[in-house]
């Protein structure tokens, strides 16, 4: 899972006063493991290994972190936020293993996380590392990477094991022109949950082919190892039943489980040691029978090999158009990623999906500033044939008209009908019309005025 997150200026200061006075905080790297530099920016200026909270500070408030001479950015106080956090986190699955498989089963999974997480990283620069140029910043340009430090945590905020990475960026990028400006940050929304895709696929990938597990059904990117009662994932999940109650329960949207998160938050624990964590993890686990014998029976030497990495096109296909008629290129990476259950690495997953886009018969139909929009020559046909139809059905002269009568006999008999509703069953009934187009938000009952006007 990938979420992302603006550091506000109110923010801003927490972590900025936390690093510089050396405290024990959420990102310090005190309380957890060291932060390391990040990104292909951060490699561009020499930098590498751990991150030293005064290096922190200096990213995070516009100076070169390895001099402190400025970026020649405008300081973050002037309205621009400093910079973003994406917060890669593995499935609980990944986490238990990690957590209670004991070593090297631990070693080898946190190593996975980071491949994974580089492998995000790397899509999300190659895609979403934008910055403006031009009169009124009309130019988009390519920046050369993020400056970025990344933070492995390995727990959730209710105590629970979560392995999980903050990756913080630094609002800015260096141009083609050697400038340093800020990035065009709404590109790194776009393509976020396609780079959340790209880990999750990359992250099974590198657990299969270290610990031989098998893989749960991929569901929205994300899959569960085979083996772990659901029960025993939930037992270890309070953060989350912490906000779905919050947010009203399973189902809840997107905005809803944001909110919920922000406001169940609390502060973070970190006067427990690592195996004082790990103890209380063992206890909690040996209570519901979640042994470690029981972790490593869900290995399987056989199957640590390197994954079959391929996808039928007819696989992609259906996933691509169950639900739409046309798509992009973020789509068709979401696709391919949908369609491993044991992962690959994500640049093939980029790879398997371009593949797929050049077909003969994937169709460009569009072309928009976020990018190409594409459907395939069935939907195409397909479409081509309900537009021959409905011309067909709008020149006939030969249509049969239904009375008031009978409209008003239709509406009758279902008192609960709206006005608005009531119209559009007469308009239905007695405009003779061949075709008519009904239009209307979700939820403000088309389908229940057509249907009775269907019946009628």
């Amino acid at each position: 899972m990938l979420s992302a997150g603006k550091l506000g200026r109110g923010q801003e200061r927490y972590y900025l006063e936390k690093v510089a006075e050396g405290a024990e905080d959420y990102y310090s790297g005190e309380a957890e493991a060291p932060g390391k530099w990040l990104g292909d920016g951060a490699e561009d200026l020499g930098l590498s290994g751990q991150v030293e909270p005064d290096q922190l500070v200096a990213m995070l408030t516009g100076f070169y972190p390895a001099t402190g001479e400025p970026l020649g950015l405008r300081h973050v106080d002037g309205g621009a936020v400093p910079g973003f956090d994406l917060t890669f986190s593995a499935p609980k699955s990944v986490s238990l293993s990690w957590a209670l498989g004991g070593p090297p089963v631990g070693t080898q999974v946190s190593e996975a996380h980071a491949e994974a997480v580089r492998a995000g990283l790397d899509y999300l620069q190659q895609t979403a590392c934008l910055t403006r140029r031009g009169a009124g910043g009309r130019e988009f340009v390519q920046g050369n990477g993020f400056l970025a430090a990344g933070y492995t945590h390995r727990s959730s905020r209710a105590g629970d094991p979560q392995l999980h990475t903050h990756v913080l960026i630094v609002n800015a990028t260096k141009g083609p022109d050697g400038r340093w400006t800020r990035l065009y940050h709404p590109g790194i929304y776009h393509q976020l949950k396609t780079a959340g895709y790209v880990y999750e696929a990359h992250l099974r990938s590198e657990v299969t082919q270290r610990l031989g597990v098998g893989w749960g059904e991929v569901k929205n990117g994300i899959a569960e190892i085979e083996g772990f009662d659901p029960g025993h994932l939930k037992a270890f999940s309070t953060r989350r039943a912490e906000i779905l109650e919050a947010a009203g329960g399973e189902g809840a949207s997107a905005r809803a489980m944001q909110v919920a998160t922000l406001a169940t938050r609390e502060a973070k624990d970190t006067d427990l040691a690592t195996e004082s964590l790990r103890e209380l993890w063992r206890t909690k686990a040996q209570e519901i029978g979640l042994t470690r014998e029981a972790i490593h029976s869900t290995f399987d030497a056989d199957r640590a090999i390197i994954p079959d990495s391929k996808v039928t096109v007819a696989e992609v296909e259906a996933t691509l158009t169950a639900h739409a008629s046309h798509f992009d290129r973020r789509d068709a990476i979401q696709a391919v990623a949908e369609n491993l259950p044991a992962g690959a690495p994500g640049a093939e997953v980029v790879e398997m999906a371009d593949a797929y886009l050049a077909r003969p018969d994937v169709i460009s139909i569009a072309s928009t500033p976020k990018g190409e929009r594409f459907t395939t020559q069935a939907i195409w046909e397909l479409e081509q044939k309900a537009l021959e139809s409905a011309e067909a059905m709008a020149a006939r002269t030969d249509r049969a008209v239904v009375d008031e009568i009978t409209a008003s006999r239709v509406l009758a008999q279902r008192p609960s009908m709206k006005p608005d509703q009531e119209a559009m069953v007469r308009r239905l009934l007695s405009g003779g019309e061949g075709l008519v187009v009904v239009i209307g938000e979700a939820g403000t009952g088309k389908t229940y005025a057509t249907t009775a006007a269907a019946h009628g």
